[in-house]
């Protein structure tokens, strides 16, 4: 489901994942869908930039 520039993904996330995402999420007093959301944009844009390093070699 697309909301303007952010998509909505509807997966199971086993149950640790989940207590482990919402602690490390309230010590950066965000929620857990906002630090997993930044996790995977930063896990992207390394992605892009090594695919981008790759190819100017």
């Amino acid at each position: 489901m697309a909301y303007g520039n952010k998509v909505k993904f509807h997966y199971d996330v086993p149950a640790y994942i989940k207590k482990q995402l919402a602690e490390a999420a309230k010590k950066l007093n965000m929620t857990a869908t906002e630090l997993l959301t930044r996790t995977i944009e930063e896990e992207y844009e390394r992605v892009i930039n090594e695919k981008k390093q790759k190819s100017d070699r």
